[in-house]
């Protein structure tokens, strides 16, 4: 049922009652039919019985029918447990009201007026009673007992058949008519109140209100949900003043502009707003700190706008969800700057990150700890603690990472005593309240935590996104460790291989020049015929020794990393022919006889042929790349004769070398980059491995096809081609 808005009656309406807004509205409306009954039931009766004095109708009932309305009424003013059930006791007085009228009405043989009151009220009663009925059955009972009472009166009292069947006849009527009547305005009512409940549900749901600013009068009008929001009681209904002091101080001058460009430009609005201005006059305090979304949109009549209608929906939840996860993206922004940061080594990286985590999820201690031999260390830690400081250690049975390294995920704890911790020797030997901590898992085997604690216990559980935060920092120290471990054994064995390069660079190399110098000698003394051929092959062998010898040192030296130091801008065909240079005088030298030991011709470079297909310039180590060159020229020279051609071009993104020799023997050409790889019985198969080696020092990448003519092809790509100049460039 409506509210009754006409001034005098909001006396009968209770305030400040925990009564819903329909509740509010039958007690209003029962107080009203109450004093009503209250006046009308005696003066009813006096002119009733003013026609015919003989009749029978003590006015002592009807003053006591009187006084039981008034009672109820007065009586519903004084608690709130006599107004939640007022309702129910207004309809019990108003059936002995109609069965103490249908009794005397009976008694009277419906003489006089009675006949015509009998139907006034027994048409105006149970439209009373059905103002806050849920159901049809008390308009039935009315009904029912009206035409009981018309029957039994003229089947067993003093009426006449022939005067009761125009009584009976009318109460049949007014029967039919009233219950259509009463039917219908239940149906449209619970219709209604489904509607409503449907839409009180979706406001609750959605905590959504609704609101309307009447531009003529200056009212506002507040849904329930929206005086919820602003935690005032229902039934408040703001001024305009009022409403817009209730926003937050900086955000009072934006609703207000907005409420202004509505009505005097048409404009509609949608803005997210914060509550907490002045406290409403109500008595009751504001909700603070809660952000609202509010929308309006002007209602337009005869061109004018009459008012600004919209909704008003509480989003704190959502702003504060907004907030953690912009705190979580802030936390993860940060988490990549520490672990990203190249001039920072693993401990600063690792204690950054321990206070990072401390300050995320608001714990004051943070360590990492290293788990040896049934026993915790802590190695790095920030808080006050005094057990968890580095250095500290502690039996592994007395820690909270023994749980921790037993878990595929972290261990959370929230709150160590109401999760059975009370008697864990952890707990008694640390004392803490809440805990996280994952494992620092290396190279398969377990190193030790990454753990955050308080003392006391956390008002919120740890959300999974916060473990996630935590199990991502145990991973990066997994990951660092493991490469700190790496790098570690590379240096041992780069010491170890530096060591055996310094062997052979001078304990082989210089009994090998003691040798050199002694074979010269004697072949200058003008040694016979056959002995200067042993010589000869005494000569070809050292120099052999010397080759692998120069072979083992640019394997070992280079394709170590090539800083940017040592990079500069070289033409590839000028690096090219300085090589072939130095490839045709190791070929060809003039101590050095044509012929090996048994007599075969050796490859020669005076009939091999260089030629260039494009040009390019590269950034590069030029030393070593013309040791690349030289390498694989001497390939093709020592495979394809003393008549092949080696082309040198230019590729998009590096270069290539080709010759039109015999290709590879085997059914993988990637297997010639091998070590100890040779198609030759003379070869040392590290010439290959050489320049798979100085290509990856650059970060380029090798790979061998075959060429167009059938023999080998190597292209060298990812190169960084900085120009394209003529073909000795």
């Amino acid at each position: 049922m409506s509210d009754l808005a006409w001034p005098p009656f909001s006396i009968l309406r209770p305030e400040g009652e925990e009564l819903s807004g329909e509740q509010q509205s039958d007690v209003q409306a029962y107080r009203l039919l109450g004093l009503l009954g209250a006046v009308v039931v005696p003066v009813f009766g006096v002119l009733l019985v003013a026609p015919d004095p003989q009749a029978t109708d003590p006015m002592w009932a009807r003053l006591g029918l009187s006084a039981l309305l008034v009672g109820l009424v007065g009586a519903s003013y004084t608690s709130g447990a006599v107004r939640r059930r007022f309702a129910v006791w207004a309809r019990g007085a108003c059936y002995i009201l109609m069965a103490w009228y249908c009794s005397v009405a009976t008694l009277n043989g419906f003489a006089g007026s009675y006949d015509m009151g009998l139907v006034l009220l027994y048409g105006i009663l149970p439209f009373a009673v059905a103002i806050g009925a849920r159901s049809m059955r008390p308009v039935w009972w009315f009904l029912g007992s009206g035409l009981l009472a018309g029957t039994v009166g003229a089947a067993f009292g003093p009426v006449r058949a022939a005067e009761a069947l125009p009584t009976v006849g009318g109460l049949a009527t007014v029967a039919f008519v009233e219950g259509v009547v009463i039917w219908n305005q239940l149906d449209a009512r619970e219709r209604l109140e489904r509607q409503n409940d449907l839409f009180r549900r979706a406001q609750k749901l959605a905590n959504i209100g609704a609101w309307e600013y009447e531009v003529s009068s200056g009212e506002v009008f507040w849904t329930r949900q929206v005086r919820e929001i602003h935690g005032l009681p229902q039934g408040y209904e703001p001024t305009a003043e009022e409403a817009i002091a209730a926003y937050h101080p900086e955000d009072q001058p934006v609703i207000q502009g907005m409420i202004e460009r509505a009505v005097e430009e048409e404009v509609p609005f949608d803005r997210e707003l914060r509550l907490g201005g002045e406290a409403l006059p109500v008595g009751h305090e504001q909700k603070e700190g809660r952000w609202v979304r509010a929308r309006g949109t002007p209602q337009i009549e005869a061109g004018e706008v009459t008012s600004v209608r919209g909704t008003f929906q509480d989003i704190t939840e959502r702003k504060a969800r907004e907030h953690v996860l912009e705190n979580e993206r802030e936390a993860l922004r940060s988490m990549y700057r520490i672990t990203a940061d190249r001039e920072a080594g693993f401990e600063e990286k690792a204690r950054r990150l321990i206070d990072l985590g401390r300050e995320h999820l608001g714990l004051p201690y943070g360590f990492l700890t290293r788990i040896t031999d049934e026993t915790q260390e802590i190695v790095f830690a920030s808080g006050t603690h005094p057990l968890l400081q580095p250095g500290e250690s502690c039996p592994l049975s007395r820690s909270y990472c023994r749980n921790t390294i037993q878990k595929e995920r972290s261990l959370v704890v929230q709150d160590a005593v109401a999760e059975g911790w009370a008697g864990d020797p952890a707990h008694q030997t640390f004392e803490l309240g809440a805990y996280v901590g994952a494992q620092i898992i290396m190279e398969g085997e377990l190193y030790g935590t990454f753990c955050f604690a308080a003392e006391e216990p956390r008002e919120q559980a740890f959300a999974g996104r916060e473990r996630v935060f935590v199990e991502l920092m145990a991973q990066w120290a997994s990951y660092e460790l493991g490469q700190r471990r790496a790098k570690a054994q590379l240096k041992r064995q780069n010491a170890r291989l530096d060591s055996f390069a310094g062997l052979v660079a001078h304990d082989l190399r210089n009994p090998l020049n003691v040798a050199t110098g002694r074979l010269r000698l004697a072949r200058e003394e003008r040694a016979p015929e056959k002995t200067r051929s042993h010589l000869a092959a005494v000569d070809r062998s050292l120099s052999r020794m010397d080759e692998i010898i120069e072979d083992v040192l640019t394997l070992t030296w280079g394709g170590q990393d090539i800083g940017p130091e040592e990079l500069s801008t070289h033409g590839l065909a000028a690096m090219a022919e300085a090589s072939w240079d130095q490839v045709g005088t190791d070929q060809v030298g003039t101590d050095q006889v044509g012929t090996d030991q048994d007599g075969a011709d050796q490859g020669s470079a005076e009939g091999a042929t260089l030629q260039f297909e494009g040009a390019c310039r590269l950034r590069c180590s030029a030393e070593r790349v013309r040791r690349l060159l030289e390498n694989l020229f001497r390939n093709a020279i020592e495979h394809g004769g003393d008549t092949v051609t080696v082309r040198v071009g230019a590729l998009s993104d590096g270069f290539y070398v080709e010759d039109d020799g015999a290709g590879f023997s085997g059914d993988d050409p990637e297997a010639v980059f091998e070590a100890g790889y040779s198609s030759s019985d003379e070869g040392t198969g590290l010439g290959l491995s050489i320049v798979e080696s100085i290509a990856k020092a650059h970060g380029w990448s090798l790979s061998a096809t075959q060429s167009e003519a059938g023999g080998a092809r190597f292209e060298v790509t990812g190169v960084d081609v900085e120009a394209v100049g003529s073909a000795h460039s």
